[in-house]
């Protein structure tokens, strides 16, 4: 395996959608049947950090831990475009402040079910349970693993392949509990946003500022009141797709040169 898919990047697409179809359908079911005592927050953190353990286990077997550029330097250029990844984190929270008069709200969460979790708790299952392992797990495999394996075929292709994935991984919301409207919300505004988060790792060249900027994405909402969420996700909807064009501008701009493919040729002999 850690061979095969190198120069395969479609084989190891198709294997990566069959695999989370898979994961989709029997991780929910599997967890439940295991462990019945745990409300559907303990269903979802758990999930998660299963599919954490699956993902940094498949960058171990693949030996990609160099191609995915994880703990790369930042680009000598790359770093004006972090100030695209921290408006992406305070604009939309900062407008939901300035609107709602009191945006914030311990949510009640239950990890074993009938046992609330106090504050501190919550606290720690939405920074540790939900947040930081989203951000270690679709970061190295969207971003790094499939972004990554697509380069050769130009960045703008690559981008576009992350992206779909991306967002069509989001409907998995289905299988805990998340309505339809939600789902189908969460999966076209993080398809959209992709495009411009491909962008912009190709041009910091280093994966982990997209680990902290998902971690810190994931982490504000949770408190959010119902009525700020929808202020939120507005604001934040614009920004993605704002995101999404100037991306889809630096992608194409990328692809009329060819910029990408020869030093993802390279990296392939040297991952």
């Amino acid at each position: 395996m850690r061979n095969y898919f190198d120069n395969r990047p479609f084989q190891l697409y198709a294997a990566l959608v069959l695999g989370l179809l898979l994961f989709g359908v029997t991780a929910r079911p599997a967890v439940a049947f295991l462990l019945p005592e745990l409300s559907m927050m303990g269903l979802r953190v758990t999930i998660n950090w299963v599919f954490v353990s699956l993902v940094v286990g498949l960058v171990a077997l693949l030996g990609w831990w160099g191609k995915i550029r994880l703990t790369t330097p930042i680009a000598e250029d790359g770093h004006r475009y972090l100030l695209l990844l921290a408006a992406l984190v305070i604009v939309p929270m900062l407008v939901t402040v300035l609107l709602i008069a009191d945006p914030f709200a311990v949510p009640d969460w239950t990890v074993i079910a009938g046992q609330e979790l106090s504050a501190f708790g919550v606290a720690l299952m939405v920074v540790v349970g939900i947040a930081l392992g989203a951000a270690i797990s679709e970061e190295l495999l969207y971003r790094g693993v499939v972004l990554r394996s697509m380069e050769s075929y130009g960045r703008l292709t690559a981008a576009l392949a992350s992206s779909f994935l991306f967002g069509v991984a989001h409907l998995s919301l289905l299988a805990l509990g998340v309505s339809l409207t939600e789902a189908v919300v969460v999966a076209v505004l993080s398809m959209i946003g992709a495009i411009g988060l491909a962008a912009i790792t190709f041009r910091i060249g280093t994966l982990w500022p997209l680990v902290v900027w998902h971690f810190l994405q994931d982490s504000g909402p949770a408190f959010l009141t119902a009525q700020a969420i929808e202020v939120y996700t507005v604001v934040y909807a614009l920004l993605a797709l704002g995101l999404a064009v100037f991306g889809l501008w630096l992608l194409w701009t990328d692809h009329k040169t060819g910029l990408g493919r020869e030093s993802a040729d390279r990296s392939i002999g040297s991952a």
